[in-house]
């Protein structure tokens, strides 16, 4: 069964190193945004509950904006 990751802050060193660890697993599809589209709220939030995971990168306040973004209740976050 593969799971679906989002990861919120991809390009920062967490999210950079988030991604080299799931890189490596056949299990898991890591969803990407197109880096002209990671302050559009609204791209984010479809990939937030397009995953079943979802883990934050991001500073206190774009991580509350980005939790307030999932309307999917199977969508486990990790901040």
């Amino acid at each position: 069964m593969t799971h679906t990751v989002f990861v919120d802050g991809q390009e920062g060193t967490t999210g950079l190193r988030i991604h080299e660890v799931l890189a490596q697993r056949k299990d898991i599809e890591v969803l990407r945004i197109d880096a002209d589209k990671r302050k559009d709220s609204t791209e984010r939030a479809r990939l937030l509950n397009a995953a079943d995971v979802a883990f934050l990168c991001l500073p206190d306040a774009a991580s509350r904006e980005a939790a307030s973004l999932i309307t999917n209740p199977n969508t486990c976050l990790i901040d």
